[in-house]
């Protein structure tokens, strides 16, 4: 009988748009008898009642994000002018620095990141553009990009070679960073999710290991 009683709730939900109020009394008291009955017998039907499931604030904002990522992957896939560091193949971080101090402290802690023993593949997209970071990077390599990147200089740089360098590369990104509708740098990309810079290794780390 009980299994009547649910049947009949089933009946009544807006799908089904069963009006109760054409039962016969006899009915009626059959099913209040009934519904107590199964109420009794699973309690969790009034605290679903009262508490309905409720949709996640975040999910849309969270959708959308994934939707443009799947938009603009041509564009995030390294492009001339990018820096790339670390092993192909690795799982991918890809880093929006511009020249503000929260950019150099960023790439401080990309740099320690390239140097663990299991070092992701390390993109970097200059927002707004660093053509001198990146022709040093190319003339003077690694670790010569990271002193650019924060804040330190060499002597030993021939600097009207990095200006010729400098001239044949295009690396501004700031429009991909305005199409995926972020405010400022730094900010990273990390397996298809978009974290606001800087933040310590172990949170990249963290957000890989997921």
């Amino acid at each position: 009988m009980i299994r009547w009683a649910a049947a009949l709730l089933a009946a009544a939900s807006p799908a089904c748009a069963l009006d109760l109020g054409d039962l016969t009394p006899t009915e009626r008291e059959a099913f209040g008898q009934e519904l107590r009955a199964l109420l009794f017998d699973e309690p969790e039907l009034i605290e679903q009642a009262l508490s309905p499931a409720r949709p996640d604030p975040m999910s849309f904002h969270i959708a959308e994000d994934k939707r443009r990522l799947s938009d603009l992957r041509e564009q995030i896939a390294p492009q001339d002018g990018d820096v790339v560091i670390g092993p192909a193949g690795a799982p991918v971080v890809t880093a929006f620095l511009g020249a503000e101090d929260t950019s150099a402290e960023m790439a401080r802690v990309l740099r320690d990141l390239a140097d663990t023993a299991t070092p992701p593949q390390i993109v970097i997209k200059f927002w707004p553009a660093n053509d001198r970071a990146a022709a040093i990077g190319q003339l003077y390599g690694t670790e010569a990009l990271w002193a650019a990147l924060t804040g330190q200089s060499d002597t030993d740089w021939d600097e009207a070679a990095i200006g010729a360098r400098a001239a044949k590369l295009s690396t501004d990104r700031t429009a991909l960073a305005e199409a995926l509708e972020l405010d400022a740098p730094p900010f990273l990309l990390i397996d298809g999710i978009m974290v606001k810079g800087p933040v310590p290794p172990i949170v990249i780390q963290k957000y890989l290991s997921e």
